[in-house]
């Protein structure tokens, strides 16, 4: 008695990049009035000496406590 096997093709597995998303046009236009205002956006942002001094200060008072 012989097996009989059914010839099967394989795909070959590829490895492909992603589709490019970007220069996609949208149709969705954004407004003047949605952009972020740069006087406020000043007032929110704080420096990057003043962001690791605080979080600097939070480490030294962590290990303060142990």
């Amino acid at each position: 008695m012989e097996k009989k096997y059914r010839d099967t093709e394989t795909e070959q597995m590829m490895v492909e990049e992603p589709a490019a998303t970007y220069n996609v046009s949208s149709s969705r236009n954004i407004t003047s009035q949605e952009l972020p205002n740069r006087n406020n956006v000043m007032e929110e942002t704080v420096s990057v000496d003043e962001y690791f001094d605080e979080l600097i200060s939070l480490v030294h008072k962590d290990y303060a406590s142990l």
